[in-house]
């Protein structure tokens, strides 16, 4: 079996100069070596112990070498998983170790350090992040036929020329732009450890990083009143009166209309909860419901939020009850303690979006319906009672009243024209006395 071992090359210049930490590789009695872009003190690294002497919190090279401690470790799995895969296959030697772990995982590579990224992500459970991590570095080797890209050679030009691909393509520029935004996030890091130089142009300075405003998914009044008729209130409002603690449907309901009524309960709890995303709402947990008011933080931006148990809130809750009697979560979405939370969540969203499509079509609702639609909703019908605009943008944990506006439905022509013609009167009414 191979083995890996961290040595580090002390400067030719003495002690007082940073040294390599490089990678040692070894298979049936050969050696190989890979330089990492890390560079210590002899008295920062224990060789015997394999691994980083910390500093106090204060010293200037402390965050430095946390980094550091995070990276070996990280060298460590991706060995171990390249390793493994080579030992399973059969016979092997040193220099296949050595391809392998340069081709997946050398950090001065786009793939080998958005890997690194994308673990130390996951470590800090930021799952969503490094998958998009990993998705867009596919997509930028992919362009470039499959062969890995030293991040050095990533460019103004390459970026420019990766644009074209991805519209030749059909993409969308709103998911052009999320292409662009995480490699631009890969790349800042990479410069921000000094495996680029700073000096160098900005590679997305003429690539699409913005948002196009698109066409808005909310619903209006008429249809959400139609949605929010459907046979599933009645069934609420029984289980109310009955104050049942199971949420079994009502007699002569089927199985099918169970899931229905989970999903449509599910969409008007987001809804009267300010427009709550579906990804918070999975995650709430009984917990976050004290004295009345439902506090929690957003997974999106970490912005903490707090909403009032209104009467149609504590319905929904309720009817829920008998499902999530054992369960530390409020709603059940997630459901087992022993698997991937991220995972339930994400099969949850896939069923939700499926059956709500099966409640449009019931309610008689042009167009798509998903889970963000309530959000939208929410937002557009605030604007429709003439809300202002700040109290829509507080309701929905926004960090900023601009991200709001692309919440918000158009306003028909027939508002916009009574507007005008208010504006023309009072340029025409002759002035007061």
């Amino acid at each position: 079996m191979a083995t890996l071992k961290f040595i580090l090359r002390k400067s030719v210049s003495g002690a007082r100069c940073k040294g390599s930490l490089c990678l040692r590789l070894i298979h049936s009695r050969k050696v190989k070596v890979i330089t990492s872009p890390f560079r210590l003190y002899p008295h920062e690294w224990d060789e015997v112990r394999q691994r980083v002497h910390l500093p106090e919190e204060d010293s200037p090279r402390y965050p430095y070498l946390c980094k550091v401690t995070e990276s070996l470790c990280a060298y460590g799995e991706q060995f171990e998983e390249a390793a493994g895969r080579l030992e399973k296959s059969g016979r092997y030697t040193v220099d296949d170790i050595l391809c392998s772990y340069h081709r997946e995982y050398n950090p001065v590579n786009l793939s080998g350090f958005a890997e690194l990224q994308a673990r130390n992500l996951l470590r800090a459970g930021q799952e969503r992040t490094a998958r998009a991590y990993r998705t867009v570095s596919r997509g930028l080797i992919t362009f470039n036929k499959g062969r890995d890209i030293p991040l050095s050679q990533i460019n103004a030009c390459m970026m420019k020329e990766f644009e074209s691909y991805l519209k030749e393509r059909g993409k969308a520029m709103n998911t052009i732009s999320y292409y662009m935004r995480m490699l631009r996030a890969i790349y800042w890091k990479a410069v921000k450890e000094k495996l680029i130089d700073a000096r160098r142009e900005n590679p997305f300075d003429h690539v699409f990083t913005g948002f196009q405003k698109t066409r808005k998914r909310a619903l209006d009044l008429e249809s959400l009143r139609a949605l929010n008729s459907l046979d599933f209130s009645a069934i609420l409002e029984q289980q109310t009166l009955r104050k049942a603690d199971t949420c079994e449907p009502a007699e002569g309901s089927s199985p099918l209309d169970s899931g229905l009524y989970t999903s449509w309960r599910y969409f008007f709890f987001c809804f009267h909860a300010r427009g709550m995303s579906f990804v918070d709402m999975a995650y709430l947990r009984k917990e976050n419901i004290r004295q009345g008011v439902i506090s929690y933080y957003r997974k999106k931006t970490g912005q903490k939020i707090e909403v009032t148990v209104t009467a149609p809130l504590q319905r929904i809750i309720d009817s829920f009850s008998g499902e999530v009697r054992y369960s530390p979560y409020l709603f059940p979405v997630i459901r087992d303690t022993d698997k991937s939370p991220r995972l339930q969540y994400e099969n949850g969203l896939r069923l939700q979006n499926k059956r709500l499509k099966r409640l449009s079509a019931l309610a008689g609702i042009e167009g798509k319906l998903s889970t963000h639609v309530s959000r939208h909703s929410w937002a557009t019908t605030g604007k429709k009672q003439n809300l202002p605009l700040w109290v829509i943008s507080e309701g929905l944990g926004h960090s900023s009243e601009k991200m709001t506006y692309t919440y918000l439905a158009s306003f028909d022509r027939s508002t916009l024209d009574r507007a005008n013609e208010q504006i023309a009167l009072a340029l025409a009414a002759p002035p007061s006395v």
